[in-house]
C-alpha cells in the first residue's frame, strides 16, 4: 500500500494509505481533515504533558511544586504546589477545521483544594460571571434546582456552574468569618433559645440516607403576633442559623459546644443535651412519640388515645418546681409500666428534660424562649422540599447548599453583601 511522508516546520508525519481510501479529491480532503482534527488533539495534549513534567516535575513524586518563573499558580490562593487530577475536555472552534477536543492537564491546589486548568492551550477564556449577575440564578436554585435556576433567567450561567459555585461553598463575609459556623454572639442574649433538629435526604450511595441537622437561635420579635397568623397566630419568632451539618449528630454537637449554649429545645432523637446549660424536651413531640411507642407495645384503639391524652397533659401542665414534674412524669411511667413498657420507659427518660420549664425559686438567669421545635420544625419541610428536588447528594455538596440555603432564607444582610449592586428576585 502506498506510504506518504511529509515534512512540514516542525512536524514530520508519515501516512500509510489503505485500499479503503477515496481516489476523489474531495472524499480524500475530508478524511485529511477529521484526522487533523485528531491529530491536532493528540499533539497538543502530548506538549502539554511534557511542559507538565517539566515545569511541575515527575508524576508520582512528593512535593511537586511549580518554579516562580513559569507564571502558574492556584487562581484561589496563589500557591504553586498541586497535585495532577488527569485531564479534562475543552472543545474549542479552530478556522478551516472547525471543532477540535484538547486534552488540557487538571490540577488540585495543595492549600486550598481548588482544581484548575494551568495552561489555557491558546483556548479562549470561558465566559465569567460577576456577584451581581449571580444572584438571581442562585436564588431560584435555593427555590427549585440547579437546572431549574438555570433556566429561568437568560442571562444564567449553565446549571453545571451554578453547580460548582454553590459546591465551592459560600463566600465568607469577612476573613475571621466561617460559612455557617456556631455563632457564639447570636447564643448570648438571655431571651434567646436554640432549637435543634434532624431529618433524612437521600445520598448518592444505593438505599442510603445522610442526616441533615440545623440548630436555630430564636427569640421573640416584639410584635406580638406571627405575621402570618393574625391576631389570634402563635407569637412572632425571630430566628437565625447558628449551625448547620449533614452526616452524624456528633457533627452539630461538636459545633455547638464551641458556643456555649445556654437554652436548648430537642425532639429527644438527636443526642446533643450535653451541650447546653439547660436542655428542654419538645412539649409537642413528647405525646406524639408515646403515641407510636404504644403501638408497638400493642396498645392500640380508645386506650392508646387515652394514654396519648395523658401524657399531653402532663406535658403541658404548669408545674410548681422541676421536682414534681418529674415525680408526676416518672409516677405515670410507674404505673403504665406493666401495661406499655417502652412508652413508660421514654416518659421517664423525658422527665427532667420536661422539668426544666417548671417555675423555680429563685428563677433561672436564662429563660425559655419558646418550649416546642415549632420553629425548626417548618424550615425542616422547606430543606426537605428542596433536597427532594435534586436526586441524591454527597454528604460535602448536601452541606454546602444547606449553608447557602439557610443564609438565603434567615440573613438577608449577609446574603446582600455577597452580591453587591444587584437586584434581588
Amino acid at each position: 500500500m502506498p506510504q506518504v511522508t511529509l515534512h512540514h516546520g516542525n512536524f514530520e508525519v508519515q501516512m500509510q494509505i489503505s485500499s479503503e481510501a477515496p481516489t476523489d479529491v474531495f472524499g480524500l480532503a475530508d478524511q485529511l481533515v477529521e484526522f487533523a482534527r485528531v491529530l491536532v488533539g493528540k499533539v497538543t495534549e502530548a506538549r502539554l504533558a511534557d511542559r507538565l513534567r517539566e515545569e511541575l516535575g515527575p508524576c508520582g513524586k512528593a512535593g511537586n511544586c511549580f518554579e516562580e518563573d513559569c507564571g502558574v499558580e492556584c487562581p484561589r490562593c496563589g500557591s504553586e504546589a498541586a497535585y495532577r487530577k488527569g485531564t479534562r475536555p475543552r472543545t474549542v472552534e479552530v478556522p478551516r477545521l472547525g471543532t477540535v477536543e484538547v486534552e488540557r492537564p487538571y490540577l488540585e491546589c495543595r492549600q486550598c483544594g481548588r482544581s484548575y486548568a494551568p495552561y489555557s492551550a491558546g483556548a479562549p477564556e470561558r465566559r465569567r460571571y460577576g456577584q451581581e449577575a449571580l444572584r438571581r440564578p442562585i436564588e431560584a436554585t435555593m427555590e427549585t434546582s440547579y437546572r431549574r435556576g438555570a433556566e429561568a433567567y437568560p442571562e444564567s450561567p449553565s446549571a453545571r456552574t451554578l453547580w460548582r459555585i454553590v459546591n465551592e461553598g459560600p463566600p465568607p463575609t469577612s476573613e475571621e468569618e466561617g460559612p455557617l459556623d456556631a455563632d457564639a454572639e447570636a447564643l448570648k442574649a438571655p431571651e434567646r433559645t436554640c432549637v435543634a433538629d434532624a431529618t433524612r435526604i437521600p445520598a448518592r450511595e444505593e438505599d442510603a440516607q445522610h442526616s441533615l441537622s440545623i440548630a436555630h437561635a430564636v427569640e421573640p420579635d416584639g410584635t406580638g403576633v406571627d405575621r402570618a397568623g393574625g391576631a389570634g397566630g402563635r407569637p412572632a419568632l425571630k430566628r437565625q442559623p447558628v449551625a448547620g451539618r449533614v452526616g452524624s449528630e456528633t457533627r452539630l454537637r461538636e459545633a455547638l459546644s464551641e458556643a456555649r449554649v445556654p437554652t436548648l429545645v430537642t425532639d429527644g432523637q438527636m443526642d446533643v443535651s450535653d451541650v447546653a446549660d439547660r436542655c428542654g424536651r419538645c412539649r409537642w413531640h413528647l405525646p406524639r412519640s408515646v403515641r407510636h411507642l404504644l403501638y408497638n407495645d400493642d396498645v392500640s384503639g380508645d386506650r392508646n388515645k387515652k394514654l396519648t391524652g395523658e401524657v399531653r397533659s402532663l406535658a403541658y401542665t404548669d408545674y410548681a418546681n422541676p421536682i414534681a414534674a418529674q415525680a408526676t412524669l416518672t409516677r405515670w411511667a410507674a404505673v403504665r409500666r406493666q401495661e406499655a413498657p417502652q412508652a413508660a420507659g421514654h416518659v421517664e427518660r423525658a422527665a427532667p428534660q420536661i422539668g426544666v420549664y417548671a417555675r423555680s425559686d429563685p428563677p433561672p438567669t436564662m429563660e425559655f424562649a419558646v418550649e416546642t421545635t415549632a420553629p425548626v420544625e417548618r424550615e425542616m419541610r422547606e430543606l426537605n422540599r428542596r433536597f427532594e428536588n435534586g436526586g441524591q447528594w454527597t454528604r460535602s455538596g448536601a452541606e454546602n447548599l444547606l449553608q447557602w440555603h439557610q443564609i438565603y432564607r434567615h440573613d438577608s444582610k449577609r446574603w446582600t453583601g455577597w452580591f453587591p449592586d444587584s437586584t434581588p428576585i
